[in-house]
């Protein structure tokens, strides 16, 4: 009878904590009128003010976010390129520009098994060649689960639960590529037993459904159980939030990405809320697994490895959310699309986008956003922000953190992270209001 609830069953354990959550937020987001100016997803420059009756608050009424540049891709780099970028004792030299031009075009397949443990953290950037076979580390002693007798298992129902978990979701993971094609493939025996390590790894998270969507297309590339676990580990170490109990990461994310969507688009964001779909309830599968259901197996590969850049900025993946919404929303919104229409048009979309275009249009909203003026009032803005974070008495006696906290929270709010001011914002009278004036100034 819900159609919340018919929207997230299928997303195992995950489904109930969202849906709380979000229920949650939603209820706590029924502010009163004189506190909406601390809504940070309004918070941002290039906008019309109307002055309320309290003084020191600010609410945004009208969104002028300029025209959006022109973009290009690159050529991936190729292994000559990759080379260029070492110097004679394995080191990586010129990493901004590399990075840069994996952005711009993502990697060949031939560099990808060494580029992506870069990109992940795995291999450091300024390490050798030969302290990086030091690296390559053996299992670690969780993969004692392998000599757990069938008595043992018996007692431990957790174990019992993620190896049955495993077993279902590896049995249907990319079973259409070649890797993992076909009965007793010893690719599925390698992911398998990877994410049954992992389990034993980090036994508090254990599994949850999506993770061998993660793991996928890491073992794919390296071709080897123990560079694809540790690979695995440190792309966890990103994700682990997307997978816990309460279910913070994903709430958190798909906040912000509601908060983008109606700076960037407020007419498509209005309606949808009308349609009872604001909250964006039909992404949570692409921030979940990073699109990875959404794209082409290569085109994942593609993807991933120009997000890991964290070029032009670490939310790269809401602006990609945006950039196929925005693809969409004229059919949405010519059809008269309602929840159950859009969640049906989002779903459909699999195996149905362009990559290209769609790291093409995301950038070029990242620069849209970055190239926002800034004017006086916003600064204030932002000042406020900022000391409603921490003690004011702090930042007039250190105006250097001040300016500093005062750049965070800008960056924080282009790019999608919200962060949240004091509730009592604007209510410490025309003084402190003076005094915050005069620091920016």
């Amino acid at each position: 009878m819900d159609p919340y609830v018919t929207t997230l069953g299928g997303f195992s354990k995950v489904t109930n904590y969202l849906f709380d959550a979000l229920r949650r937020t939603e209820e706590q987001a029924q502010r009163p009128p004189e506190e909406m100016a601390d809504l940070l997803g309004e918070v941002i420059p290039g906008l019309d003010i109307n002055q309320q009756e309290e003084p020191g608050f600010e609410v945004i009424t009208r969104i002028d976010m300029g025209s959006r540049p022109a973009v290009s891709r690159g050529d991936p780099v190729s292994a000559e390129e990759w080379t260029k970028h070492q110097d004679p004792e394995g080191r990586v030299v010129r990493v901004p520009q590399l990075k840069q031009a994996i952005f711009k075009g993502g990697l060949c397949h031939a560099v990808r098994k060494e580029a992506w443990k870069f990109l992940l953290g795995y291999f450091p950037w300024d390490s050798t060649a030969e302290e990086r076979k030091a690296l390559h580390r053996i299992f670690p002693d969780e993969l004692q689960w392998k000599s757990v007798s069938e008595e043992q298992e018996r007692r431990n129902s957790r174990l019992r639960d993620y190896r049955s978990l495993i077993e279902k979701d590896v049995n249907r993971t990319d079973r259409t590529n070649r890797f993992y094609e076909g009965i007793d493939n010893p690719g599925l025996v390698l992911l398998n037993d990877i994410l049954m390590t992992y389990c034993m790894f980090d036994f508090d998270l254990g599994y949850v459904q999506g993770m061998s969507d993660l793991l996928s297309p890491i073992l794919y590339v390296m071709e080897n159980e123990v560079d694809a676990f540790w690979c695995f580990v440190y792309y966890m170490e990103q994700m682990h939030h997307n997978f816990e109990e309460q279910m913070q990461g994903m709430k958190t994310q798909l906040v912000q990405l509601s908060s983008l969507l109606r700076l960037l688009d407020l007419a498509f964001w209005n309606y949808l809320e009308s349609q009872d779909s604001g909250y964006l309830y039909f992404c949570f599968r692409w921030l979940l697994i990073r699109f990875k259901r959404e794209l082409s197996f290569q085109d994942v590969l593609r993807l991933w490895e120009v997000m890991w850049t964290e070029l032009p900025c670490e939310n790269f993946h809401l602006l990609v959310c945006c950039a196929i919404l925005d693809s969409e929303k004229q059919k949405i919104m010519e059809e008269n699309y309602g929840f159950n229409e859009i969640l049906k048009h989002i779903n459909e979309l699999s195996m149905k986008l362009d990559i290209e275009e769609i790291l093409q249009k995301a950038e070029g909203i990242c620069l849209q956003i970055k190239n926002c003026k800034v004017s006086k009032a916003r600064c204030l803005s932002y000042v406020y922000y900022a000391c409603s974070i921490q003690s004011e008495s702090v930042f007039f006696t250190d105006p250097v953190r001040l300016l500093r906290s005062v750049t965070e929270a800008m960056r924080s709010c282009v790019f999608g992270a919200a962060p949240k001011s004091s509730e009592k914002l604007g209510r410490d009278g025309s003084c402190a209001t003076e005094r915050v004036t005069r620091a920016i100034r």
